[in-house]
């Protein structure tokens, strides 16, 4: 790898979002990494939805489309035609800050033995009264930190690798609808490739405004469990408890919720309790319905 400005590539899969894409593509036109040393892949996951007419695209930004279904997939399609030495991932509602490809650059250029790194993830809500979703968010969402430094894995929202990590592990297991990021990042741990924290790379990301969407991404997450889990052979019995011991109270997560949401009022808090173990279960029911061979759910 070149010291100094490598060629970046910025992978960014979306499906029915042109809107929020938007605002990333803006924030990512004004990056301070030169222009002429990155590109940017779409990769639209919904070929029947195309470029809205007017859309005004980065000069160095191309669309391309994969039909089948999932980001993982739309991700590999784009590592096909990828160019650069360092691939950056985020996602079509997420808005970099903008030095975010510069501090990554600087990072690998500082550390040559680094191999992946993981950002930070700032929370944004639509406004000051946070509803119950947001305010189960900002307590539970992206905890970034510890899947780097703890799991060795990073989200896809933000996440830079050099491009030699994907051709020793191979790409995303494009079977999942969920938690994709997490099986590659525990393959390339596993295959020598280390992961550092820079909490100095930030993207923003919206909080989910209401329980509907964080219901359909713990299904999603759930979905993606059973693909880790489909070449087990568990019982019916096995499986129900399994769903128990995943919705008990657990001490852990009660003293989680009194740290992170420590400056949230004792009924916020409650609010947090309660929807946590709500999305426990239809975290474990959908997990169960797919072990039971049923299709995972998108949404």
């Amino acid at each position: 790898m070149s010291l100094s400005t490598p060629f970046i590539t910025i992978i960014i899969p979306t499906y029915n979002d042109w809107d929020r894409l938007m605002l990333c593509l803006e924030a990512l036109a004004g990056q301070s990494y030169p222009v002429d040393s990155f590109e940017i892949i779409v990769a639209n996951n919904n070929p029947h939805d195309n470029v809205p007419d007017g859309y005004n695209l980065p000069a160095n930004c191309k669309v391309i489309a994969e039909g089948k279904p999932g980001s993982y997939a739309a991700r590999n399609a784009a590592l096909k035609i990828a160019k650069g030495e360092i691939l950056g991932f985020t996602d079509s509602d997420c808005i970099p800050y903008a030095n975010w490809i510069s501090t990554a650059v600087e990072h690998f250029n500082n550390r040559p033995n680094s191999y992946r790194i993981g950002g930070s993830v700032e929370l944004f809500y639509q406004s000051a009264k946070l509803t119950k979703a947001e305010l189960y968010e900002s307590v539970f969402a992206f905890n970034q930190e510890r899947y780097v430094n703890v799991e060795g894995t990073s989200i896809t929202a933000n996440m830079f690798t050099k491009r030699e990590v994907f051709d020793a592990v191979g790409v995303f297991d494009d079977t999942l609808m969920s938690g994709g990021d997490y099986e590659w990042g525990v393959r390339a741990l596993k295959g020598g490739f280390g992961i550092d924290y820079v909490p100095e790379l930030v993207i923003k990301h919206p909080a989910r405004h209401d329980l509907k969407e964080i219901a359909n991404k713990a299904r999603r997450v759930g979905g993606g469990q059973a693909g880790f889990q489909e070449n087990k052979k568990i019982s019916k019995l096995g499986h129900m408890l399994q769903f128990v011991k995943e919705v008990r109270p657990t001490g852990g997560d009660i003293r989680y919720i009194l740290k992170k949401g420590k400056n949230l009022s004792l009924s916020q808090k409650l609010d947090v309790f309660f929807v946590r173990y709500y999305l426990k279960a239809v975290r474990s029911a959908e997990r169960y319905r797919v072990l039971t061979g049923k299709n995972a759910s998108r949404f």
